[in-house]
């Protein structure tokens, strides 16, 4: 979605001080076509409100956005190879896909991203792995 329509409709959510109050973070999001989870929009706000004053800036809300974007377009990858769509990506779903993935994306995921990853399934080939943990490989100590 493009920033300039992103910005027209979130300028309704800010005050007269130029700042967003915290209580309208998930219904801006959600005016913008995202719907994170409850726990990670708490995730996003403890680290975001670095002065404690709970309200956004503009800058902080384009910087949450642009993190929100990136996990939707994550989830949209998982999604897309869970090809029994079960809800959970199998070790043979997830080694089609990785080499794949980590080829176009090594600059942004690489630094043993694969490789916790691969970890998580810890050689049994059984297992299944949810977007979530998936999420939270991807984004590890980003937003704990």
């Amino acid at each position: 979605m493009a920033a300039s329509m992103n910005e027209e409709k979130l300028s309704k959510f800010f005050g007269d001080d130029d700042k967003m109050d915290w209580s309208e973070l998930e219904n801006a999001l959600k005016s913008v076509g995202l719907n994170p989870s409850p726990d990670l929009i708490m995730k996003v706000r403890r680290k975001a409100d670095a002065n404690k004053d709970q309200k956004l800036t503009k800058e902080e809300l384009s910087n949450i956005l642009a993190v929100f974007e990136e996990i939707e377009d994550l989830r949209k990858i998982f999604v897309e190879n869970d090809k029994d769509d079960s809800g959970t990506m199998s070790f043979m779903e997830m080694i089609k896909k990785a080499g794949d993935f980590y080829g176009k994306h090594a600059d942004k995921y690489g630094g043993g991203k694969a490789k916790a990853v691969m970890d998580k399934y810890a050689g049994d080939r059984g297992k299944e792995m949810t977007v979530n943990e998936f999420l939270d490989i991807m984004f590890a100590g980003l937003l704990n």
